[in-house]
């Protein structure tokens, strides 16, 4: 009996550990890989930043059973499914109920932005009921990548940047951060040519502040008081930086 009880105990405590795993998350959505070719998500302010969400979905008199809600918002439409909590694994889940695509307001009219769009509601929509997935942890960042049926994959990242800034060389010269501390107003980026979008995160990861302009500047009159990560996408690539708010 005492056997039997130490085994349902370790098979409840591997279920709660990959339901928090994928639970309670925002998981920023980064490219899709479909037969062998990866598209990259367009970093515009018409896309944003779609997040991948897994949360408790209530009871139905249709589903007695304990659910879990996907949902993943993307170009006015969403990709969403219903999935019994008995079935989520370390490493693996089957969706009850799986929809992509559609919505009464589709705001992608760039033509990267739809193209992209159609590559992921095409990922899920597939037929694919059975999903694999992974959980990689490096350098203060998660990745989670979810296979379908078919081998296709969808990546996706949530966590603290890296504690140590990275610098990228334009013309010799390395982007830095002035004033830093910063009390009130801006951010300035000193060296920084054909800036496409600032991302300012918090110590947790999730993004509080974005600039998607081509200024060299970010207005941080707003932030609490305390440590910040910032992300620059520039002409060279993407560099990361800390900064602190007094």
């Amino acid at each position: 009996m005492k056997k039997l009880l130490l085994s349902l105990t370790a098979i409840v405590g591997s279920f709660t550990h990959a339901q928090t795993q994928l639970h309670n998350i925002d998981w920023n959505l980064k490219k899709v890989v479909r037969n062998n070719i990866t598209y990259n998500l367009p970093q515009n302010s018409e896309m944003g930043s779609p997040v991948l969400t897994f949360s408790t979905s209530p009871n139905s008199p249709s589903a007695p059973n304990a659910l879990t809600n996907m949902m993943s918002p993307i170009c006015g439409g969403s990709i969403w499914a219903l999935i019994y909590d008995s079935e989520i694994t370390a490493s693996s889940f089957n969706v009850w109920t799986l929809g992509a695509g559609g919505g009464n307001t589709p705001n992608c009219t760039m033509p990267e932005n739809t193209a992209f769009n159609n590559q992921y509601t095409g990922y899920f929509s597939m037929g694919t009921t059975s999903f694999n997935y992974q959980i990689i942890f490096a350098n203060g960042v998660k990745t989670l990548i979810i296979t379908n049926d078919a081998g296709d994959q969808a990546y996706y990242e949530n966590g603290t940047l890296g504690t140590k800034n990275t610098y990228l060389s334009l013309s010799g010269k390395a982007i830095a951060l002035y004033p830093n501390p910063v009390k009130e107003g801006s951010v300035h980026l000193k060296n920084a040519e054909h800036i496409e979008w600032i991302k300012v995160y918090n110590t947790e990861g999730k993004l509080i502040l974005q600039n998607l302009s081509t200024d060299a500047k970010i207005n941080v009159s707003n932030l609490l008081k305390g440590g910040y990560f910032m992300e620059v996408k520039s002409q060279s690539g993407i560099s990361r930086h800390q900064f602190i708010k007094e």
